[in-house]
């Protein structure tokens, strides 16, 4: 006698079952049926979230470089500064009078010297702001640090001379740590490795009047007004918002954000940090000229 045996589908029996379960209880609302087009919408949402970061805005990047330039000037009368308090090695360091304090510098036609401009944030850097290759010296003589404030990107050696006939000891604070003792006509080498959000200060323990301040930069977009309070940054990614921090050692502003209120600081909606935004055009050469009242400084 033979027998014929029925294989049931996998699919059948779960069907069945739930159909038997289903059926065995009160009628209950099993919430909509999905929708493949829903479905399918999701999954494109889902798949463009992955490849755009997170769904938001793509970050804006022209092309092209653009160079910003101009000058810093002082508004009223320019204080005088008072000269450093020499303790010690006379001979050398006040040989021909006490220094000068150099926390506010203006020249004879008002420019205002050692401003302090670079970019927050670089989408991208032109080969002329590669941190190079050579030596960037910082010497100290008469028991005065020759450059009071400097830039450097990271990654540029720093030469550290010592033009005096004492020793000093040069210390640099911030996230790269130095702190060295030089003796007297030599120097040593130091290369920052990190980048700031603002200037550090270098000070030599053993001639306390001594000061300078050094902002490292993850590239060469940071420039100090010169004597006659003019700069220039060449070479800036053009095609995209680009923020400019703006600071100075003796600003009232916090974590000296230099803040100026004029009506061209206004246009460029200059903010409490010290901080405007500014779009420039491929090849362009935007011109800033800013007069920076009394009021701006501690004690101004």
């Amino acid at each position: 006698m033979s027998s014929k045996f029925h294989v049931i589908p996998a699919s059948a029996l779960v069907l069945t079952t739930l159909g038997v379960l289903v059926g065995c209880q009160p009628s209950t609302d099993l919430g909509p049926v999905p929708s493949q087009a829903a479905a399918e919408k999701i999954r494109e949402q889902l798949s463009g979230d992955s490849e755009g970061g997170g769904g938001g805005e793509a970050a804006e990047v022209g092309t092209g470089w653009a160079t910003l330039k101009g000058r810093f000037t002082f508004e009223g009368q320019a204080p005088e500064m008072p000269a450093y308090n020499v303790t010690s090695d006379q001979a050398t360091c006040a040989s021909g009078g006490a220094p000068k304090q150099e926390t506010i510098v203006v020249g004879s036609d008002g420019g205002l010297a050692n401003v302090v401009l670079f970019l927050r944030k670089a989408s991208r850097v032109h080969e002329s702001a590669q941190a190079p290759e050579e030596p960037l010296v910082f010497d100290q003589k008469q028991c005065v640090f020759l450059t009071h404030v400097f830039t450097v990107p990271v990654g540029q050696p720093l030469q550290i001379k010592n033009s005096d006939p004492v020793g000093h000891n040069t210390k640099i604070d911030g996230k790269n740590g130095f702190n060295r003792t030089i003796p007297a006509g030599e120097s040593v080498s130091f290369t920052p490795k990190k980048a700031e959000a603002k200037p550090a200060s270098v000070a030599c323990s053993i001639h306390p009047w001594m000061s300078a301040w050094m902002m490292p930069h993850d590239n060469g977009y940071a420039v100090v007004t010169k004597p006659d309070g003019s700069f220039e940054l060449p070479n800036l990614p053009a095609g995209e918002t680009l923020e400019i921090q703006v600071w100075h050692e003796s600003s009232a502003g916090s974590n000296g954000g230099l803040v100026v209120n004029s009506d061209q600081a206004k246009e460029l909606k200059w903010d409490k940090k010290g901080r405007f935004k500014i779009k420039l055009t491929e090849d362009e050469t935007k011109e800033l000229n800013v007069a920076v009242p009394a009021s701006a400084f501690s004690g101004g």
